[in-house]
């Protein structure tokens, strides 16, 4: 669509002018609607000069940072490999996916496969009932990078949050604290990296002083050796930081981009380059790569602070970083108004698994024994720390979820751990943990809150398993009144996911995969 002509002045409709300062609609809209860009509104829709957009990208409102074609063109690490349809079913609360956060302030800072869509959690606060928003409390039990949290601190809402990965805890506890950062130290820091790193590899001879993680361990070095040195030399760095904070930031970073310059990739589970069809990563520049990163940062902060500075009082946000199902007790009973979030979906993605570079190379866990731990502690587990093991049964009784979990445990017998009864153990544990969860939340609800819980459907040992229906079975039997379940996404499945080895044994007909918003009324 071309851009409108009035008297001469070239007009732009917000999607134009997104387009124009290469920031995302949502942010352009936010900043059109608290004044910080130049803007008109006309009936329901907003409108914008040109050049008076060209006047504040080169002024005051510089400190933004129209995105580089780098950054705004960048795809996301953890993109699913299953198509996606262009629009889900049900409008009514949106698309779900972190994809949509690429580009959206602090979000973009981390791709994150289990992440939601800032648009999606808005769309949901929009449904609660009218109240002062420092009077809502809205919780997150899977809190990953802090979508949930980030977007509900913007509207003035107090937050709650737990998450059990370092990983993605440090990174959504430094997100919801870098209001208090300095945007310029951050700056300057980053100038005084780029040296120390220049001079650093202007000495041939020069060694690093820290050293790969010792019990990290991959198929392929995961660093090619020149790619290596330069992330030691960062880690040297960044230890050398003063500032806690500053600090972080620089570690969250460099957890962001590792993959990117490491001989291996997100298709979408962490795998070998080769596996992918791709060369390995012989050398990068990885000082340039962080401190862009860096500086993407930066400008963030400098939007946050100016978001938050409309309230009149300090949102609070506090995350627990811990298992919801372990902790939840750290939340008073019933002070939530709000709850969203989306546990593991049964697909056995492995959370943890996909972390590890992050987890050893960030210093946030130090051997194998730590990473199981966390596995064995995470919500639904995984086939790999059930499967083999002794028999499980479900801890509450409602006949349509035994009657799948029998399914599956009786497709390929002769497979062991293997095959269906392995799958069966899986699922077993997976739905003993949703009632768990259901349970925790009744405590801590307001009565008549509300919760808005995203999970997908899939397929194990051929059979499907539709957990959003069997989940919201859970949460009727125990006093949760169902109000409606929104499709939300949809995914084409090809044979590459009906024969893969995780739903190994044919579904007999085509299945589709999908995404359920289940919404829910607290007793």
């Amino acid at each position: 669509m071309m851009p409108r002509e009035s008297q001469g002045a070239i007009v732009l409709t917000l999607g134009e002018a997104a387009r124009f300062v290469r920031v995302s609609e949502k942010t352009l809209g936010e900043l059109a609607r608290e004044g910080s860009v130049p803007a008109k509104k006309v009936g329901r829709e907003w409108r914008f000069l040109r050049t008076a957009l060209e006047e504040w990208l080169t002024g005051s409102g510089a400190s933004i940072a129209a995105e580089p074609e780098e950054v705004y063109a960048q795809k996301a690490l953890f993109e699913n490999s299953a198509a996606i349809e262009d629009a889900p079913k049900d409008m009514a609360l949106g698309d779900s996916a972190f994809t949509n956060n690429r580009r959206e302030p602090l979000h973009r800072w981390v791709p994150w496969i289990a992440g939601f869509s800032a648009e999606f959690v808005e769309n949901v606060l929009d449904r609660v009932p009218s109240a002062p928003p420092r009077d809502v409390t809205v919780l997150d039990p899977f809190a990953g990078v802090g979508t949930t949290l980030l977007e509900g601190l913007k509207r003035g809402h107090s937050m709650v949050g737990f998450e059990i990965n370092p990983y993605a805890a440090l990174a959504c506890r430094v997100k919801l604290d870098s209001v208090l950062c300095d945007e310029q130290r951050l700056c300057a820091t980053v100038k005084k990296f780029c040296k120390f790193t220049e001079r650093k590899l202007a000495r041939g001879a020069s060694k690093p002083v820290s050293v790969p993680p010792p019990d990290f361990q991959s198929r392929r070095r995961f660093f090619s050796p020149r790619v290596e040195r330069q992330v030691l030399f960062a880690l040297d760095f960044i230890k050398r930081i003063d500032d806690a904070r500053t600090r972080d930031l620089f570690r969250v970073a460099l957890g962001s981009v590792m993959v990117s310059f490491s001989n291996y990739s997100y298709e979408p589970s962490l795998s070998t380059r080769q596996a992918a069809g791709k060369a390995d990563v012989l050398d990068a520049d990885v000082s340039g790569v962080l401190s862009k990163k860096l500086h993407e940062m930066a400008a963030d902060i400098g939007f946050l602070r100016r978001w938050l500075a409309r309230f009149d009082y300090v949102p609070s946000a506090t995350l627990h970083e811990g298992s919801f199902l372990e902790d939840s007790g750290k939340v008073k009973h019933h002070t939530i108004d709000v709850l969203i979030t989306s546990p593991p979906y049964l697909n056995n993605y492995h959370y943890v698994r996909n972390t590890r570079p992050q987890l050893y190379w960030l210093g946030l866990m130090d051997n194998a024994r730590e990473i199981e731990k966390m596995a064995g502690t995470s919500f639904g587990k995984f086939w790999q720390t059930v499967r083999s093991g002794p028999e499980l049964s479900l801890s509450f009784d409602i006949g349509g979820i035994s009657s799948v979990i029998e399914m599956i445990r009786s497709q390929n017998t002769e497979k062991g751990a293997y095959g269906g009864p392995g799958w069966a153990n899986y699922a077993c544990a997976y739905f003993n943990d949703c009632h768990r969860f259901c349970v925790a939340a009744k405590g801590l609800m307001k009565p008549g809150g509300r919760l808005v819980i995203v999970i997908g459907n899939n397929i194990l040992q051929g059979v499907e398993v539709k957990t959003d229906r069997l989940f919201a079975q859970i949460a009727e039997s125990l006093g949760f009144r169902v109000l409606d379940l929104h499709m939300v996404r949809r995914k084409r499945t090809g044979t590459s996911i009906i024969k893969s080895s995780v739903r190994v044994g044919g579904a007999q007909e085509r299945v589709e995969l999908y995404e359920t918003a289940v919404e829910l009324q607290a007793p």
